[in-house]
């Protein structure tokens, strides 16, 4: 419970407050639990206060210096605190719906699980806060700096960030459906794999953004700047409006590769003519070769699961590492992103059933091979037979017969008697010396 000495020498005004903080530095205020609904604190000295759980509803602490003080479960719905100092505060699980935050300083502040539903913190500072899991729907976060901002599990949805500093802040946790991104600043940003489609990014800022793999399908990106930007595996559509973007170069792959253009920048206009023509078609990546077979495949499946939707290969490009790139035509209208996944599906399992039967149709052929290999190292036996005989004729010449051995026969045929032992052959023996 609060301290009833602090909470009297409060009572007695901002003023008196602000000249016993300054008297007795070393004291740390204890105002746990009180109620201080609308009271008067504009310009008081909350350093290091104990304000937990402390009711302020619709107190008024414009300017307020809250540094470092301990607001954890503190209700201020509607309280207004603009302009007001909360550097370091902790805040865990305040309540400040509907509250009055613009141009308030949260730099650092533990805002978890912190509720500003529909407050104002247009042009306020949260530079390097905690805001996990923090409650920002409907809340005004015009022209308010998020640089850096941990907002893994925040709840956006609604929000109008219309103009906001959001540089070098992960999203990719956050809700922010129908959230407003007009003028946002999106430099040097991970945005990579969110579904961004139909939001408003009309005039952001996405220079040297990661918008790799992302959906951006409807998506307002009218006047957005999109200098140096990664765009690998994006997928949006004929309703994504770039009219009037501005762009010098982007990158097809992560880690600034695949420069477009190769050198130079854009001419005005270029981009946006471009990739309004990219609309209508899909990049297929292989990084591994590409099976025709399984290719065949999938198109043909593709085609006919999607009521004849036409598809056509516009061309075949060798990048670097082996990575090739089919680049497919289709209509304007079609579902790219759908009619890309299908393919890769259908060609991924086409692949697999293919290898299965080349796989067996090798273990055929190896069988067949082991047995033509068997029958070849017979026929060489023979033949380095045959080469021995040979050569024991030529050395032993005189045992040689002049009859013809063409025609010589075993039981019963003619033989050269001077080598056949007569006892172990039948038929008719001739010597020809005789």
């Amino acid at each position: 419970m609060a301290n009833e000495e602090h909470l009297a020498i409060l009572r007695q005004g901002v003023e008196v407050w602000n000249q016993w903080r300054q008297n007795f530095p070393a004291i740390k205020p204890n105002l746990q639990h009180a109620n201080l609904s609308k009271v008067n604190l504009i310009g008081a000295n909350f350093f290091n206060t104990d304000l937990e759980e402390v009711l302020l509803h619709d107190a008024d602490m414009t300017e307020a210096n809250l540094i470092e003080a301990n607001l954890c479960s503190a209700r201020l719905w509607n309280a207004n605190l603009c302009k007001a100092n909360l550097t370091l505060c902790h805040l865990r699980n305040a309540n400040f719906s509907e509250a009055n935050l613009s141009k308030a300083n949260l730099s650092r502040a533990n805002l978890c699980e912190v509720n500003f539903w529909r407050a104002n913190l247009n042009s306020a500072n949260l530079t390097e806060a905690n805001l996990k899991e923090a409650n920002l729907s409907e809340t005004n976060l015009t022209k308010v700096i998020l640089s850096r901002v941990n907002l893994n599990g925040a709840d956006l949805r609604k929000a109008n960030l219309n103009s906001a500093n959001l540089i070098g802040t992960d999203i990719r946790k956050a809700n922010f459906n129908d959230a407003n991104f007009s003028e946002v600043i999106f430099t040097n940003t991970n945005l990579s794999g969110l579904n961004l489609s139909e939001l408003n990014f009309s005039s952001a800022n996405l220079t040297d953004a990661n918008l790799n793999k992302i959906q951006a399908l409807g998506t307002n990106f009218t006047s957005a700047t999109f200098t140096g930007a990664c765009i690998q595996d994006w997928h949006i559509n004929s309703a994504t409006n770039f009219t009037g973007v501005i762009c010098d170069y982007i990158y097809l792959r992560q880690n600034q590769q695949e420069r477009r253009p190769s050198s130079g920048n854009f001419a005005p206009g270029e981009f946006t003519k471009l990739f309004q023509k990219s609309l209508e078609t899909i990049d297929l990546i292989f990084r591994n070769g590409i099976d025709w077979d399984a290719f065949a495949y999938s198109f043909k499946k593709v085609e006919v699961e999607n009521q004849g939707t036409p598809l056509d290969v516009q061309s075949i490009e060798k990048k670097g590492g082996g990575i090739l790139v089919v680049r497919v035509a289709v209509a304007s209208d079609a579902d790219k992103a759908k009619i890309h996944s299908e393919f890769m599906q259908g060609y991924e399992f086409a692949a697999k059933a293919l290898e299965a039967q080349y796989q067996a149709r090798l273990e055929d052929k190896d069988a067949l091979i082991a047995r033509q290999e068997s029958q070849i190292n017979r026929l060489f036996d023979i033949v380095e037979q045959q080469g021995s005989v040979q050569k024991a004729l030529a050395e032993n010449p005189r045992k040689v017969s002049n009859y013809d051995q063409r025609y010589s026969q075993f039981a019963g045929g003619n033989v050269d008697a001077n080598i056949v032992n007569a006892d172990q052959i039948g038929g008719n023996i001739q010597n020809n010396n005789a």
